[in-house]
């Protein structure tokens, strides 16, 4: 605990020596005032992201908006996970992010110097996923994924289950940390979770778990919301089952393009309701024209092969329907032949819209069709 000495000034900012002033009271513990100025500091910082006038952040928000699941859920943690995420990791052209710009401009209005250093090393912000080891009234302590390093990391968490993943914002502050804003508790999913970070950190290009966090945030945010929710009505329909003594059986997660699939106990958590509405809505389409069972299962592999590797953002589902039909056409192989006029009418989109995404995906995929037909 640090303490005041009786000849600096007192700490209460009456700009008296503190024997003069509030030692007689009590001995002030400058660690409790530094936390509450904290307290103070981030608060501001999130207001100063949050109504900065940023065309970036703008655009990038409702890209998000569209994509995220958990934002249906409860737009107002979205909003918050954003801001801060946006703020204290996006760069602009020059280099610099929000929160760079906040401890330029706040820095020389704190006059306590422990409270200006720890403000000063908010520049290394960690963005962190790991497992709770271990909490307490205020601290919680973490195992961080892939590096295996222990943080410990201080706010009153409240009940709390051990073994559940967390993601997280992290502002240093010494040698533990404060969580910025909003951060994410799931239990119950911390294995598939932490399988599923280190995958994908693994199969990705960045050059250090840092950068991989930093970019993937928001999507591992939603990615643990997806699977928490996934587990909760498991865990509901494997209770009524156990009432009513019958067994439930886990469904076999499938993959048609023979791709080993973005899939974590059963739950294939790349296919977006977007994703699943073009894949049906093909499906559908071939059935009711009476197409070949297994040209129609080759179409279809080669769209959801599309939506696994390229994760487009899809306004229209349906353009991405018709367009793997009228793909076809360039398939010697396969019998399956649509005009556009029909395809256009049937799916109630533009014909120039299939046509142009037709050839794109003909263009990025025909090795894949023809990997396909081989097997």
């Amino acid at each position: 605990m640090s303490t005041v000495g009786r000849n600096e000034p007192c700490p209460c900012g009456s700009g008296k020596k503190y024997k003069k002033c509030c030692e007689k009271e009590n001995v002030v513990n400058i660690d409790t005032l530094v936390n509450q100025e904290l307290d103070v500091l981030q608060a501001q910082l999130y207001d100063f992201i949050a109504t900065a006038q940023d065309a970036k952040m703008e655009e990038a928000y409702h890209d998000y908006l569209k994509k995220m699941e958990l934002m249906k859920a409860d737009p107002d943690i979205y909003e918050m996970a954003f801001v801060s995420w946006f703020g204290s990791t996006q760069k602009a052209a020059d280099g610099t992010r929000l929160i760079d710009r906040f401890i330029d401009k706040t820095a020389g209005t704190v006059t306590r110097p422990q409270t200006a250093a720890v403000l000063e090393s908010w520049r290394n912000l960690r963005v962190t996923a790991g497992t709770v080891e271990k909490v307490d009234d205020s601290t919680l302590h973490v195992e961080e994924v892939v590096t295996g390093e222990k943080l410990i990391v201080k706010e009153r968490f409240g009940k709390l289950e051990e073994k559940s993943f967390f993601l997280a914002l992290l502002l240093p502050n010494g040698d533990k940390f404060l969580p910025f804003a909003q951060y994410f508790i799931y239990p119950s999913i911390e294995k598939a979770a932490m399988e599923l970070v280190n995958i994908r950190f693994e199969q990705g290009e960045f050059e250090n778990l840092q950068d991989y966090l930093a970019d993937q945030y928001m999507m591992l945010a939603d990615v643990g919301f997806v699977l928490y929710s996934a587990e909760k009505k498991n865990s509901g329909k494997k209770a009524a089952a156990e009432a009513v003594g019958t067994e439930i059986e886990a469904a076999e997660p499938s993959d048609e393009s023979g791709e080993q699939a973005d899939t974590i106990e059963g739950v294939e958590i790349w296919k977006t309701p977007e994703y699943v509405e073009a894949i049906t809505s093909l499906q559908t389409f071939l059935t009711e024209k009476g197409e070949d069972k297994a040209e129609s299962d080759l179409l279809v592999a080669v769209l959801e092969k599309y939506f696994y590797t390229e994760r487009p953002t899809i306004r229209n589902p349906k353009i991405y329907s018709g367009a793997l039909v009228d793909m076809a056409k360039n398939i010697d192989e396969i019998s399956i032949r649509h005009v556009q006029k029909e395809l256009a009418e049937y799916f109630d989109v533009s014909a120039n819209s299939i046509s142009r995404r037709s050839k794109q995906i003909w263009e990025s995929y025909q090795d894949t069709v023809h990997k396909l037909l081989n097997k």
